[in-house]
């Protein structure tokens, strides 16, 4: 009996997985799917598009635009589409340099030397439009003060830009490392208004949108039209509560609301139903990248002029306050597709729709070929990144490390604990992509020999120092972490050591608590983007992040002061010991953090 229960057990299983499983065959089941995938993930409301060349298969949405009102989303809801702003305004640059008005490799500094940016490289390696329009330029990217405000201010296409002149200094030379960034587009946004005469948006809306069909959309910086566009909203504490619509402050880079039908439009045009807005030699142009190493070192894909490869289907990205958008288009299928969600993200919806989109299709692969070992050799070894999209968090990035070494004939890649191989599409280029595009590629920039891969821009450094650097700050933090011990002995058993003692197991965790408080305040803010104004502005969240690393700076001083003077009037050698090597790995830490900037970083003041 109990045998023949788990047999009905194990075929009902097999059958709901079979079921689970089902290749989607219709528009209608896809719909119905990303419908409960959107009800299972707490999605309040979400846009979708989904079209062919020239007939749109779906338009519209689910879920709610506004919770209170019990709005429901149809195809005539707005959502800010952030980034995907990137691809109109990269159209209208194409646009320009067909109508003569522009060069892609025209320098900035001749199209409008007004703009205050800073090239230390500018007479061998200056900036230009196409730098712009890649990454390439070597900017850093926004402040993070720079971003959002609750202020209700609409700025002209000048003052976005010049809001943006703190970032505007080449971090290396341009067109040599990608690397994604915000103000670059505040920039073209300004080319635009000064060689047409009009405000970027009107030109966008007249030039490209109109012509388009996009009769809906808009480039308001925040909510203007409250019946008619979506609400954004995040989870807090279960349940899915509104926040205010933050005003954005670099409107080229992301300030676009569209709807279904209107964002249908766009995805048509890049599967080439242009209407005669620009050329299809002109997208394909945006579809390359053209203007970094990587790209002539034979790594094409990646991100081109305001449009992005995703591995056989191409567009861009977004995110702007709580919400998140993407496009993707495929001329081979003739399909594309768009959506975007109001909170809680898109849960992965961008890739069902990509497997249906996809299925029965048998995309064309690359060719690989065996590994140079020779060639390769000198380019063994480890690698950090060197192209952080903030300089300011830029130390993260290069805490990465990641070692390149061959087994067995193939090419390894180890990041921590991830290992995977790699093909060889070329002597030096490489593919980790489903369809062996060369996305991986080894060169020599100046007397540094660099790994690029999915656009990071990686160095090849000393092992040996690479290992014991790292060693030494998580040994460091790790000391500080546990010297909650010695403080928690020493405040329990008074009796048995010096007020010394006590004060200097004390001061360590003191200290520990105030960067603690700080870097929670920080990545509060920081991992919900729509909070990000709480940066700009003397607030609770960065106060706590100036005091926290000042006093953490303070107290590690004073820390390592004090415990070199009592070390020898411990009667604990253990203890004075192990409070001395805490003191060290706190002055460690401390020397690190202000050599980076984090010292009494003062958000308000970026």
């Amino acid at each position: 009996m109990k045998k023949l229960l788990i047999l009905v057990l194990a075929l009902f299983c097999g059958q709901v997985w079979a079921q689970k499983v089902k290749p989607i065959s219709s528009i209608k089941e896809l719909v119905d799917s990303i419908t409960t995938v959107v009800q299972q993930k707490k999605i309040p409301g979400l846009m979708l598009g989904i079209t062919g060349r020239d007939s749109v298969l779906y338009a519209g949405g689910m879920g709610y635009a506004d919770l209170i009102a019990h709005r429901r989303v149809d195809k005539q809801t707005l959502f800010r589409m952030g980034s995907i702003t990137k691809s109109i305004v990269a159209l209208a640059i194409m646009k320009l340099t067909e109508e003569g008005k522009l060069k892609l490799t025209d320098k900035l500094r001749d199209l409008a030397p007004e703009i205050p940016f800073h090239n230390p490289w500018e007479s061998t390696d200056p900036v230009r439009v196409v730098n712009l329009l890649d990454h390439t330029t070597g900017f850093d990217d926004f402040k993070l003060n720079r971003m959002y405000s609750l202020a209700r201010t609409d700025f002209d296409t000048k003052q976005m830009m010049l809001l943006q002149t703190p970032s505007m200094i080449c971090r290396w030379r341009p067109s040599e490392r990608f690397s994604y960034n915000n103000v670059n587009y505040a920039i073209l946004g300004y080319l635009i208004a000064k060689r047409t005469g009009l405000s970027y948006d009107r030109y966008l809306t007249e030039a490209v949108m109109r012509p388009l069909g996009m009769v809906h959309s808009n480039f308001n910086l925040y909510s203007k039209y409250p019946l008619r566009d979506a609400k954004e909203y995040t989870m807090q504490d279960g349940k899915l509560q509104q926040v205010p619509s933050a005003t954005f402050l670099i409107g080229p880079a992301g300030a676009l609301w569209a709807d279904s039908e209107d964002m249908v439009r766009l995805v048509q045009c890049f599967l080439g139903n242009t209407h005669g807005v620009i050329k299809q030699s002109s997208i394909e142009k945006m579809e390359q990248s053209q203007s970094s190493l990587s790209s002539r070192a034979g790594i094409l894909g990646g991100y081109g002029a305001g449009i992005e490869n995703f591995d056989g289907f191409r567009g861009h990205s977004g995110m702007l306050g709580t919400f998140r958008s993407c496009y993707r288009y495929n001329r081979e299928l003739g399909l594309g597709f768009v959506v975007c969600s109001n909170g809680n993200g898109l849960a992965s919806i961008e890739n069902l729709i990509t497997a249906f989109l996809s299925q029965g299709q048998s995309p064309k692969k690359g060719k690989t070929t065996t590994l140079d070992k020779k060639a390769i050799a000198p380019y063994l070894g480890y690698y950090q990144v060197e192209n952080p999209r903030f300089k300011l968090l830029g130390f993260i990035d290069r805490l990465l490390l990641l070692k390149v070494e061959q087994r067995n004939d193939r090419l390894q890649f180890n990041m921590l604990v991830k290992k995977f191989k790699v093909l060889p599409t070329g002597q030096l280029t490489f593919t980790n992509s489903a369809l062996n595009t060369p996305n991986i590629a080894f060169f020599r920039n100046k007397n540094k020999r660099v790994l690029v891969m999915n656009g990071r821009y990686c160095e090849q450094v000393s092992g040996a120092w690479a290992l014991i650097s790292r060693s030494i700050l998580l040994i460091s933090c790790l000391l500080v972490t546990l010297s909650f011990i010695p403080a928690f002995v020493t405040c329990v058993r008074k009796r048995k050591y010096s007020r010394q003692e006590r004060l200097m197991s004390g001061l360590p965790v003191l200290a520990t608590v105030c960067l603690a408080m700080a870097m929670l305040a920080f990545g509060t803010v920081y991992s919900s983007s729509h909070l990000l104004y709480k940066l700009a502005t003397v607030t609770t969240s960065s106060v706590l992040i100036f005091a926290g690393t000042l006093f953490f700076g303070l107290l590690s001083v004073v820390n390592f002061v004090y415990s070199l003077s009592y070390f020898n009037a411990s009667r604990n050698r253990f203890l004075s010991w192990y409070l001395l090597a805490t003191a060290l790995s706190l002055m460690i830490i401390t020397v690190f953090l202000l050599s980076n900037g984090w010292l009494g970083l003062r958000t308000w003041a970026l």
